[in-house]
C-alpha cells in the first residue's frame, strides 16, 4: 500500500491515500495529536459517503471539499483537516487530505508507517 505526501504552498501537508486508509489515518492522528473536532467528524462523514460527495463535488465543479470547522477549535488550534479531495482512478477510491497548517509532517509520516503504508514524496 502506498501513500503520497506533499507540501503545499503555505506549509500545508497533504496525503493522498485510499479511502479506508484515510479514515484509519485520521483516527490515529486524532489519538496521537489530540486534535480534531467538528472538522474531523465532517471529513470522516464525507469519506464514508464517498460516492455522494464525489458526485456533489463534480456537479459543483469543486476541486476540494471543506469540512465544517468550529470557531473555538480554530482559536484553540485544534483543527486537524483543512480540506479534502475525493478522487476516482478506475475502481479505486482515493482521498487527498490537506491538513491544517499547524500539523507537522513527522507525526503524519509516523502514523502512515504505523498503518503499514509505503510513503512516496512529491
Amino acid at each position: 500500500m502506498k501513500a503520497k505526501i506533499s507540501q503545499m504552498i503555505g506549509q500545508y501537508i497533504s496525503v493522498t491515500i485510499d479511502a479506508d486508509g484515510a479514515l484509519k489515518l485520521l483516527e490515529l492522528l486524532r489519538e496521537k495529536l489530540n486534535k480534531g473536532g467538528e472538522d474531523l467528524e465532517d471529513a470522516k462523514r464525507m469519506i464514508k459517503n464517498f460516492d455522494a460527495f464525489y458526485d456533489f463535488m463534480r456537479k459543483k465543479f469543486k476541486e476540494y471539499l471543506t469540512p465544517k470547522k468550529n470557531v473555538s477549535d480554530l482559536i484553540k488550534g485544534t483543527v486537524l483537516v483543512d480540506k479534502i479531495k475525493l478522487i476516482k482512478e478506475g475502481d479505486q477510491k482515493l482521498v487527498t487530505i490537506v491538513f491544517d497548517r499547524n500539523i507537522p509532517r513527522e507525526p503524519v509520516e509516523e502514523a502512515l508507517r504505523e498503518l503499514g503504508y509505503e510513503i512516496a514524496y512529491e
